[in-house]
């Protein structure tokens, strides 16, 4: 008998939102920015995508991804989050794979990150997963914090 899949993933509801905020408070962003940057997603007003990971049917990460203006077919990863209960228990990874199958029809995949010490996992994570190093720009976020690039070509 196969054993049911630990993760399940979907497209974002609005109703998700009581439960991702407090993920993106611990993780990446205040919570309360959430409604305001799913909004457009949720009317059906922007190509943006917002992916749920669920455990047990209840929301326990999230995915935010946009395509690129003026590219062929490129997408950015803005932002990925998962409970930090479940930090290297297989969420992140279903989370990202099912990005990755959303966008067949994308032919690249960039996520931006920082060379601080906190990102050092979601480097590590990336890079895990397939991604590649590709750029840093020193100081791009402040004096002190260089933009990380990896890529992943996906078609």
């Amino acid at each position: 008998m196969a054993m049911p899949d630990l993760y399940q993933t979907r497209p974002a509801r609005d109703t998700d939102i009581p439960f991702l905020a407090p993920i993106a408070e611990a993780t990446l962003f205040p919570g309360d920015m959430l409604p305001d940057m799913m909004a457009p997603a949720l009317s059906g007003d922007s190509e943006d995508l917002w992916l749920v990971v669920e455990q047990d049917g209840a929301p326990v990460g999230f995915a935010f991804v946009q395509p690129e203006a003026l590219t062929d077919r490129t997408w950015n990863l803005r932002a990925i989050a998962t409970d930090p209960g479940l930090h290297g228990k297989g969420a992140g990874t279903a989370l990202i794979g099912a990005v990755e199958t959303r966008l067949a029809e994308a032919r690249l995949l960039v996520i931006d990150t920082t060379q601080t010490e906190d990102q050092d996992r979601a480097r590590r994570f990336y890079a895990a997963r397939g991604y590649d190093h590709v750029a840093t720009i020193p100081a791009f976020f402040g004096p002190d914090e260089d933009k990380v690039t990896f890529v992943k070509t996906l078609t």
